[in-house]
């Protein structure tokens, strides 16, 4: 079976090198077009250039490989606060969006006094469209996405969806069920019943193709996958992609890695339509997953996060160091594993900068909001990031902080239950082995494009960079961060097995200091209990905004008053599932010197 898989992808990729190539010089003096393409929920260790053989993803790891690998990125550790972040260029404790993620009957969003992304790349001329997930609110029509900046959305508005009939189910003891696929504002029933991901790249590739090249386009394509999907049925691929993976022993990893397999399927065709249309020498493609993926306790989906430490929603590496990369022509030094630190904040500056744009930072701008990293992505010239606020949770009750290499981590949820190492491959099933998982590679348009400058050896070496290694930690001093604050040197200890907290007590102050500091500048949550009028029962079955039409203005005013007199954290219930209560999530009250910042591979000849 793993050899029906290699001659499968290997025909697949020999058939698109049928098309003839028609690289196109670059538009003088036209602002790069730019397409965001974010996997849901994706393990770091479920992609290749990460070093695992068990699900190829050839076209996710050519284009890392020809672009820049980008092995310190990090997220919030769930959805909502990672989209929010992207959008507004800020982090989550600044405007509210920290705690949890937007549950479909909750009246909430992403608050409508944020000027986020696509208002700003339209401002500038740009195309503006979304494919796929929103979820930044709903309940009111002013928070959905035709309505704050993108000319065009087809997708879903809520946290997931199943992938064939597009329906969102809350688990007992709730009941409520709706149908949420839209084109613009209008439901959309005629793509029913086709994979998701497959009507997510249709989509895509649509937009590219009628695109008119004489103005920029900014495309962000937000899969469902590698999300699970709803409670009873949470793991979902077409037969054909699935038997692919016979050779995996656990049936529901081998279901989830054909849906990253489709992911890869989906990020290869939009390069080709980019291709197509003589579009990818002016050009950016940005690779990421919104946060880690949850191996286990709620909507979990088998992804593999090894050897980064606990699952999706945890203050720890596994939840917040995500798979990214980032390609473009524009990029002056590329192929190469960069390890500058990286907030998903940053790529609203960043992106900007790129394209020429100018974004005022307000006056309460702080250095844990976004900053612009292009030059020292485009030239390799340092690492101007030098602190990352993973999360402040008060509801939850955890924080996690990166200064200058270390990390303090201060809490947890569910009482340290997912605070392990989880997500390690059998080794017992059959795999590629690096030859054939480099032929993969090598057969795929985006290679091709390249030319002759990735190799082999270029393959070989970055991945050899971009694994993360444990590293040997003699006599660790284990932590539990219920008890007791943790510290810990982030860079020489990734897999945070070994606690410094005594060791470098002025350090340690230092962080915990500077967390209680912006505990208290925290902007307060907006999270919303559940209103029953959102029932989709209501409105034929559909997911769709229930509160009144009002002004964006008057919605601004209604929002901030509400804030007002709330109490600082409220008890937002938990998330509804038919999960055991036992793997619910609960609701609770360095070396400085280090300046290597990127690994690029350089031919024997030229060392």
């Amino acid at each position: 079976m793993l050899y029906h898989l290699i001659s499968v992808l290997l025909i697949s990729a020999l058939l698109l090198l049928a098309i003839p190539s028609t690289n196109s010089e670059p538009d003088n003096g036209q602002r790069p077009h730019i397409v965001i393409i974010m996997a849901d929920d994706m393990g770091w260790n479920d992609v290749g250039f990460h070093g695992s053989n068990q699900i190829p993803t050839p076209n996710i790891d050519a284009l890392a490989y020809d672009g820049i690998i980008l092995n310190r990125h990090y997220t919030a550790p769930m959805c909502t606060p990672s989209r929010a972040s992207l959008m507004t260029g800020k982090n989550p404790i600044n405007i509210g969006m920290q705690h949890y993620v937007i549950v479909s009957d909750e009246p909430w969003g992403l608050g409508l006094d944020q000027k986020i992304m696509p208002e700003y790349f339209k401002e500038a001329g740009y195309r503006t469209h979304l494919v796929g997930k929103w979820h930044l609110g709903f309940s009111a029509k002013q928070y959905t996405p035709t309505m704050r900046g993108f000319d065009t959305h087809v997708g879903y508005l809520g946290p997931y969806v199943d992938y064939w009939d597009y329906t969102l189910k809350f688990s007992p003891p709730k009941s409520f069920q709706g149908y949420d696929m839209r084109n613009n504002l209008n439901v959309d029933y005629d793509s029913n019943g086709t994979y998701a991901t497959d009507h997510f790249t249709k989509a895509a590739s649509s937009i590219i193709e009628r695109h008119d090249t004489k103005d920029p386009l900014f495309l962000v394509v937000n899969h469902l996958a590698p999300h699970a999907a709803n409670d009873d049925d949470p793991l979902q691929a077409p037969e054909e992609d699935i038997r692919k993976f016979d050779y995996i022993s656990d049936e529901r990893r081998r279901i989830y890695a054909a849906m990253v397999s489709k992911l890869d399927d989906s990020v290869g065709q939009i390069f080709n339509s980019l291709r197509s249309k003589n579009m990818l020498d002016n050009s950016i493609i940005l690779f990421m997953s919104d946060n880690g993926a949850p191996t286990a306790a709620l909507h979990a989906n088998t992804g593999s996060n090894y050897p980064l430490r606990g699952i999706k929603s945890v203050p720890w590496e596994a939840a917040t160091r995500c798979v990214a990369a980032i390609w473009s022509p524009l990029l002056q030094e590329r192929q190469r594993v960069s390890n500058q630190f990286i907030h998903i904040s940053d790529w609203l500056p960043t992106l900007a900068s790129a394209a020429g744009i100018d974004i005022p930072f307000s006056k309460d701008h702080s250095e844990i909001d976004g900053q612009d990293q292009w030059e020292a992505l485009s030239y390799d010239t340092g690492n101007p990031r030098r602190v990352v606020l993973n999360m402040i949770d008060e509801i939850y009750g955890y924080s996690s902080y990166m200064e200058n290499g270390f990390k303090f981590v201060n809490g947890t949820y569910s009482n340290g239950s997912y605070d392990g190492w989880y997500g390690q491959p059998n080794t017992s099933d059959q795999t590629l082995s690096d030859d054939q998982y480099i032929d993969l590679v090598l057969q795929t348009e985006i290679t091709r494009w390249a030319g002759e400058t990735i190799s082999r050896d270029t393959i070989k070496y970055l991945r050899k960079h971009a694994r993360v290694n444990c590293n040997h930690q003699p006599e660790a001093n284990k932590c539990n961060p219920l008890k007791r604050p943790c510290l810990f040197d982030i860079i020489n200890d990734p897999c945070e097995l070994n606690d410094l907290s005594h060791k470098f007590p002025m350090k340690f102050r230092e962080l915990r200091s500077t967390v209680q500091t912006y505990r208290r500048l925290a902007t307060k949550p907006r999270n919303k209990p559940a209103d029953p009028a959102a029932n989709p029962a209501n409105f034929g079955g559909v997911w769709t905004w229930w509160r009144p039409d009002q002004t964006r203005e008057e919605l601004i005013k209604l929002a901030e008053s509400e804030l007002d007199d709330r109490q600082a954290y409220l008890p937002i219930p938990p998330p509804h599932s038919s999960l055991p209560e036992d793997v619910r999530l609960p609701v609770q009250g360095n070396n400085n010197g280090f300046d290597g910042t990127s690994y690029r591979f350089v031919p024997i000849g030229e060392r």
